[in-house]
């Protein structure tokens, strides 16, 4: 008799370890505690305007998820990106092409003395970060030794720190350099030296985990609130419903998966102890014949380094990732700093747009008298917090996991590395380790 899974959570890593399994024969049910799937990989539509509500962006360094991309039927909806980005310094915006090195020292974000430092940095270890997945931030524990802004300050400058560095890990993930570990740092760099592409899909990000769930059993509105694991198998508990597996695959954030495995061993505490940042992005809509200022006419990415702000880290220029996202209109995705979301996460809508909208005049002039509308996305835990020995834990964890043959496998974005692809990875892993074992 083959075994049965219960994946709980239907964010990307859930539906990436339950596709697993079901392409292996494994059947699995999915039970998700909110109406839609996806999580933050998601998208609303208004009007005219697709507005992708968490993760942004794909990229051509994703295998996993455009591995899904394909099987799904969904690559002649798969676009590339402006791959054109700003980042602010002295007021002024600095473009620079993506996987293009020379643009940082050419449009002046980078000294001649920093831009060959990092070049050095980055340069020389070359093939080891190239040989890394960048996918599974378990391979990533060789760099994981201390926090980005350490190793920059020290082997290149405060400044490259301030302006190279800070800027992406912000406007990313939400986070400072203070708090990231290394080894985040040089896997993102690994993206650019590996001439990745920015990629979205037409019709909105949330487009793929929804045509993954269309394959799966999943049901929605399934808020687990217990698990009782036995010698033989896993009961939960969701509402007045109780479902007998033989395995869970707990895909979940890290502070939900905690509440619900309260036996967790020493290997997986240190996991579920994982802090995330917050974050509060919003959606700016702008009518048909909004024209964008000169320096932004081809930018997607506007990074807003922490010298240069006061709460906005980033703004996607939406309509420069695909046109029908604001279909003769503009649409702007404001997000702030980790921060100043916290900060705002209990202020009315109204008061957060307009805490932000003085900055942005600076880049878009006139803008608060061309908003028609806006929605506020809050997301009191954004993304997994990389600190130093994050992705120790996880290596940790894997071998252990191998070989303890647990009931319980954990997976998510704080079980990889801190954007979609690593989620997807975790669940897909979390999936194959639980085929092995049937």
């Amino acid at each position: 008799m083959k075994s049965t899974v219960i994946v709980i959570g239907a964010g990307i890593a859930g539906l990436s370890a339950a596709y697993t399994l079901s392409k292996r024969g494994i059947p699995v049910k999915v039970l998700e505690a909110s109406r839609r799937v996806g999580g933050r990989m998601s998208t609303d539509i208004l009007d005219c305007y697709v507005i992708d509500r968490g993760a942004q962006f794909l990229s051509s360094e994703y295998p996993l998820l455009l591995s899904y991309v394909r099987e799904l039927g969904l690559d002649v909806s798969l676009r590339e990106t402006s791959q054109v980005n700003g980042v602010v310094r002295d007021g002024k915006v600095r473009k620079a092409r993506t996987g293009n090195a020379l643009d940082a020292l050419a449009s002046g974000l980078l000294s001649l003395n920093d831009w060959m430092k990092l070049g050095w940095q980055f340069g020389s270890r070359r093939n080891q970060l190239l040989s890394l997945p960048l996918n599974d931030y378990s391979q990533w524990e060789p760099f994981d030794t201390e926090t980005a802004a350490r190793w920059c300050t020290r082997a290149v400058s405060a400044t490259a720190t301030d302006y190279f560095l800070e800027p992406m890990l912000q406007g990313l993930y939400f986070q400072s350099p203070e708090e990231v570990s290394k080894s985040l740092a040089f896997a993102v760099a690994a993206f650019g030296m590996g001439g990745g592409k920015t990629l979205t899909l037409a019709g909105g990000i949330g487009c793929l985990p929804e045509a993954l769930a269309a394959r799966l059993d999943v049901t929605l509105d399934a808020r687990v609130t217990s698990l009782e694991i036995g010698d033989t198998g896993v009961v939960v508990e969701a509402g007045d419903r109780r479902y007998r597996a033989e395995y869970v695959v707990l895909a979940t954030t890290a502070s939900v998966a905690g509440t619900l495995y309260p036996k967790a061993t020493m290997h997986e505490r240190a996991l579920l102890a994982t802090p995330y940042s917050s974050n509060i992005t919003i959606a700016l809509m702008l009518p048909c014949g909004t024209p964008l200022p000169d320096p932004l006419g081809d930018v997607y990415g506007l990074l807003i380094p922490r010298r240069e702000r006061e709460v906005i880290a980033a703004v996607g220029i939406e309509a420069n990732k695909c046109r029908d996202r604001a279909k003769g209109g503009q649409l702007l995705h404001v997000m702030l700093c980790g921060e100043a979301s916290r900060r705002m996460l209990s202020l009315p809508d109204a008061g957060i747009v307009g805490n932000s909208l003085p900055e942005l005049e600076r880049y878009f002039p006139g803008v608060s008298d061309l908003v028609s509308s806006y929605r506020v996305y809050r997301w009191p835990e954004a993304e997994p917090l990389s600190a130093v020995g994050r992705a120790t834990d996880i290596a940790r964890y894997r071998a252990w996991g191998e070989a303890a043959r647990r009931r319980v496998i954990l997976a998510g974005d704080y079980m990889s590395m801190p954007f979609t692809e690593g989620a997807a990875e975790s669940g897909a892993w979390a999936g194959g380790l639980i085929h092995s074992f049937c």
